[in-house]
């Protein structure tokens, strides 16, 4: 039988993980398939742990996080859908620029600890809430909403998209950079 305080462990270790989930759905949906995801949760991470640390706010080291995730999720997107780089490639590249970056600019951070999270409802932190709720909020706008039949119509086929006037580069920046955001937050 599990315990309330392993349902709470399970949920604190997946919650980094849905969130880049999420994102990544969400990218995919528009065709685009990016495997640079770990570097931006990394890049996601070093942001929101260096701006909460000299704020001393959680909430602002999300807010840099997402931030984070988004840059370096728009690099791979003008790099596949501008230059048409292969997207495999430049995903894992990616990751190694995500690592390789955060390596370098991390070491002023090494043994520093970051500031402690206000607890949520029920004394669970209110980022496992906020990725539990993008659950239902994000399969209803990918299926229930005019931006979602548009992400989905891009993605399934551009040609036809842009026949009838979607910016298919456009749609697929956007879906690239709102789920580098949220890798970005899975990170922090």
């Amino acid at each position: 039988m599990i315990t309330w305080t392993t349902l709470l462990l399970l949920m604190s270790a997946a919650t980094p993980i849905l969130f880049a989930a999420l994102g990544e759905a969400i990218a995919e949906r528009s065709g685009v398939l990016n495997l640079g995801v770990e570097g931006m949760m990394i890049t996601g991470a070093l942001a929101a742990f260096a701006t909460a640390h000299a704020t001393g706010s959680p909430l602002a080291g999300f807010v840099a996080g997402a931030l984070a995730g988004a840059a370096i999720s728009l690099i791979f997107g003008v790099l596949t859908q501008y230059l048409l780089t292969n997207q495999v490639a430049t995903g894992l590249a990616l990751t190694m620029f995500g690592l390789g970056l955060t390596a370098m600019f991390g070491r002023p951070y090494e043994g520093v600890k970051a500031p402690s999270m206000p607890g949520g409802p029920l004394g669970v932190n209110w980022a496992i809430w906020l990725g539990l709720a993008l659950v239902p909020v994000t399969w209803f706008v990918l299926n229930r909403t005019r931006r979602g039949l548009i992400l989905r119509g891009v993605g399934e086929n551009h040609d036809a998209a842009h026949a009838l006037g979607y910016k298919v580069r456009l749609v697929r920046l956007t879906a690239i950079a709102i789920g580098g955001a949220l890798a970005g937050i899975g990170g922090a």
